[in-house]
């Protein structure tokens, strides 16, 4: 199996918009060289001013690139910029256009890792015409006023936003920004981000001087729906932690036209308490890990008492906590006893809560009941224990069932076909090498059998 640098771009590809279209892999490649290659090529002298959104738009208007699902050649520029995106994530997947790994840190244990996201983007869905998940492929409401944090918009107090959908041409020159410097909203750029309304503000004048203003949280809100807007929720890359298995979803393809940080560096009294948007943590901390400890005691000790158990050992753990088999980090589990061994010490069964997944979930939803989400975390785990003490565990099983459909709607039906298949026929080929002599041998005898009984 090729490797990804060399795996070639799909011959044809179903966009988001329901558009089917046809790539040349040997086009892009060769238009690719041209633009991204050595100073001297046609897009050497622009690297510097030019956004990499708008070099890989070059690279798909460039002779036999792209074209419609009957062969006609076809305009990039005229693609939602969601269809662009896609195509562009595909580029980087194949290697055609590069991609150098960035630089993460694991969610959940810290660890540095680097990685180049489009590199690990599942295309099943994409090649295969599978975008029909109800929840992945669902188009995004440009009819809605979305809400953001409060910001103000002249005298008024704004806390939603419409956008309009954008085409390749329309969006230009904000592709065209080269993400370096500090980004200035002007009014064309409004324009180019399709934000048709803030609150009743409409004029891309005022929406700019607001967004010029604007709290960090309410930009980090609006970038939030323009890349829910522009980037279908399949342009995710999922890496696996090699020291804690945790799960890392990262941004497919790694460079976007608008970055996820803030609109200017912060300064000193910026956080005034007055200010629409001022962040929501003066609302209350999360508990240290004493507080935190003593509430998991005593909503445990609730539990216990209805649904009739005890003996169950409970473990606060403030490490790094453990993962399900999708990777993600777990509120608490469970571990049965085990019998005496030969020493004669017996371990009673356990449940363990994992303070920093508690803390990591809060922090990230300012609506996160903590005394709720332990009370419903400990009676789950002692439902395992219920299960497990009847010889049967139906949830662990349903568990393991939803991490293997949601494995299936990342990667495809079709894409989920072809591996068990590869994978079939790879352990056919192990089984083979590992056991040829004792066939040889077994032939051999037999043969030696046939020519016996001729005689």
């Amino acid at each position: 199996m090729p490797s990804p640098a060399q795996r070639p771009l799909p011959a044809q590809v179903h966009l988001p918009s329901g558009t089917v279209v046809r790539l040349s892999d040997a086009a892009a490649r060769a238009e690719a060289a041209a633009i991204f290659g050595a100073p001297g090529g046609r897009g050497g002298d622009e690297r510097s001013s030019i956004g990499r959104c708008a070099r890989d738009v070059q690279v798909l208007a460039g002779p036999s690139v792209l074209a419609d699902a009957r062969g006609a050649p076809l305009d990039p520029l005229g693609l939602p910029l969601a269809d662009a995106h896609v195509l562009r994530a595909l580029l980087a997947s194949a290697g055609v256009v590069p991609e150098p790994p960035g630089a993460y840190t694991c969610e959940n244990c810290g660890a540095p890792f680097e990685v180049a996201p489009s590199r690990l983007l599942e295309i099943g869905p994409f090649t295969d015409g599978e975008l029909d998940d109800p929840e992945l492929d669902r188009p995004f409401d440009f009819g809605a006023l979305h809400p953001i944090p409060a910001l103000r918009v002249g005298r008024a107090v704004c806390r939603g936003v419409r956008l309009a959908e954008r085409t390749v041409e329309e969006a230009m020159p904000l592709l065209r920004l080269s993400g370096e410097g500090a980004l200035r909203i002007t009014p064309s750029l409004v324009v180019a981000m399709g934000i048709a309304a803030l609150g009743r503000e409409r004029r891309a004048k005022g929406i700019a001087d607001a967004l010029a203003a604007a709290p960090d949280e309410a930009w980090a809100a609006i970038v939030d729906l323009y890349h829910e807007a522009r980037y279908p929720a399949r342009l995710v890359a999922v890496h696996r932690c090699q020291g804690c298995g945790a799960r890392n979803d990262l941004d497919v393809p790694l460079e976007r036209e608008l970055a996820r940080a803030p609109l200017r560096a912060p300064e000193a009294g910026a956080d005034d308490p007055e200010e629409p948007g001022a962040p929501a943590r003066r609302a209350g901390a999360f508990p240290d890990l004493d507080a935190f400890e003593a509430r998991v005691r005593a909503a445990a000790e609730r539990i216990y008492a209805a649904r009739a158990v005890r003996n169950i050992d409970l473990f606060i753990d403030a490490g790094v906590p453990a993962c399900d088999d999708g990777g993600e980090p777990l509120l608490g589990c469970y571990t049965p006893g085990t019998p005496a061994d030969e020493l004669g010490i017996a371990r009673p069964p356990e449940i363990r809560i994992f303070y920093r997944t508690f803390r990591s979930e809060a922090r990230a939803d300012p609506g996160f009941d903590v005394d709720a989400e332990i009370a419903e975390t400990i009676d789950h785990e002692v439902t395992h224990h219920l299960h497990h003490l009847a010889g049967s565990d139906p949830l662990d099983d349903e568990e393991h069932a939803q991490i293997e459909r949601e494995e299936l709607r990342r990667i495809g039906h079709a894409e989920a076909a072809r591996r068990a298949r590869r994978g079939a026929l790879s352990d056919l080929a192990g089984f083979a090498r590992a056991t040829w002599p004792a066939w040889v041998i077994a032939a051999v005898g037999t043969a030696l059998a046939w020519c016996e009984g001729g005689r």
